[in-house]
């Protein structure tokens, strides 16, 4: 249903095909197939060149909230607040603001005004059924998905999130039609069983969701979540042989993918399985500071302290700025008993990043440890200041006020 013309906020849901303009039906397309992370990035490269696309701005913060990413929340909001907009899609961004920092009541009200403005916006209503499904409001979502697709019944992500909230109910058949519904309109999308099994391993319903994973496995072999799901199906069943089978069948169809393999490994503990997949990861990508900590927890996981701190140790001259690995550090010093070390790790730490609650509480036990009982009260003193200065910062944040400086 298109909008009245005499819609002053008028939202253009089907944007005409141009040069100009195919930055942004990439960015349209991954966020309606539900990619955040690639919606993201294209929709901060169309920010950039159309600072007045509010509607870009939007869906720039609605993405960043999803993918738990504060400083680009933050930085587009505030980018929006000082142009001092009055329109609908600057509200949808206060109120993506709101929920990100759990103020449920302000998001919604500021959601349901953004609304009022444009009534068939599919994208705002979009987010607020991304807050309906956080605040557990199963009816209200499934509610607001299908109004959104009265107006675009082919909106991929709208039908997909309508199964998921289908499925929050209880409503499994309900939510596989949905699932189904998406598939035919995108073939590339998740397989309506594997869909469906996800959901019923998350209510626990694990011989139902085992059912539908060798569903999926049957009709697309070549995709990896199904198997790993089956597999630990199977181990919390009890079905010892019939795990045995999927992990061969994992590790020889999936051998030559060891980033995919060592993530679902670890996603399921299974970190002796994961263990030599991070090593040769390790290797092949040493500058990789997230591979490195997936590493060393790997090693503490199983019984390899020693390991993981030296590694880190031999990472420190090749990056001594990565605020992350002196935490870890500091962490893995102070386990060792090497007091000494933990306290000028974690003093690094912090230095990088003075939210660092842990290596502020390493720092101070460690200093104890060494008998600088003064340097201790010290540092547990500037610890509960800091967290009482996030905490208000947060406040401030959930209050919706801004800070001096416009942070």
């Amino acid at each position: 249903m298109p909008n009245p013309p005499n819609n002053p906020y008028l939202s253009r849901n089907h944007q005409e095909v141009s040069a100009e303009s195919q930055l942004w039906e990439e960015a349209l397309d991954a966020f309606y197939r539900d990619d955040d992370e690639t919606a993201l990035a294209l929709l901060l490269e169309v920010f950039e060149s159309q600072p007045d696309n509010l509607r870009a701005a939007y869906l720039t913060v609605l993405c960043a909230a999803n993918l738990s990413d504060e400083e680009t929340v933050e930085e587009v909001c505030g980018a929006v607040r000082r142009r001092r907009a009055r329109h609908p899609y600057a509200l949808g961004c206060e109120a993506v603001r709101a929920m990100f920092y759990a103020n449920y009541e302000r998001a919604e009200h500021l959601f349901e005004l953004a609304l009022q403005a444009l009534p068939d916006d599919i994208d705002l209503g979009i987010g607020l059924g991304i807050l309906c499904e956080q605040m557990g409001q199963e009816e209200k979502c499934a509610e607001t998905y299908r109004r959104v697709l009265e107006h675009a019944p082919d909106n991929i992500r709208a039908r997909i999130s309508l199964g998921i909230s289908y499925a929050m109910s209880g409503e499994y058949l309900s939510a596989f039609a949905e699932y189904q519904y998406a598939k035919r309109l995108d073939p590339s999308v998740e397989n309506p069983h594997q869909h469906l099994g996800r959901d019923f391993y998350a209510d626990g319903l694990l011989t139902e969701a085992a059912q539908e994973f060798l569903q999926a496995i049957a009709e697309e072999p070549e995709q990896p979540a199904a198997y790993f799901f089956l597999l630990d199906c199977y181990r919390r069943l009890g079905e010892v042989d019939e795990a045995l089978d999927v992990y061969q069948q994992i590790r020889i169809r999936f051998a030559h993918e060891p980033e995919i393999m060592s993530q679902f490994f670890e996603q399921f503990r299974m970190f002796n399985e994961a263990l030599p997949l991070l090593e040769r990861l390790n290797k092949e990508h040493p500058e990789d500071l997230e591979i490195l900590l997936r590493l060393c927890r790997a090693y503490e996981e199983t019984g390899q302290s020693a390991k993981a701190l030296n590694r880190l140790e031999k990472a420190v001259p090749d990056d001594p700025e990565a605020g992350p690995l002196w935490s870890e550090l500091a962490r893995l010093y102070y386990q060792s008993g090497d007091y000494q070390s933990a306290a000028a790790a974690a003093r690094r730490a912090v230095e990088f990043n003075r939210y660092d609650q842990e290596a502020y509480g390493v720092l101070a036990d460690a200093l104890l440890m060494l008998g600088r009982i003064e340097e201790a009260e010290a540092t547990a003193q500037e610890m509960e200041r800091i967290q009482d200065e996030a905490w208000q910062r947060y406040q401030r944040r959930f209050s919706g006020l801004e800070e001096e400086g416009g942070d």
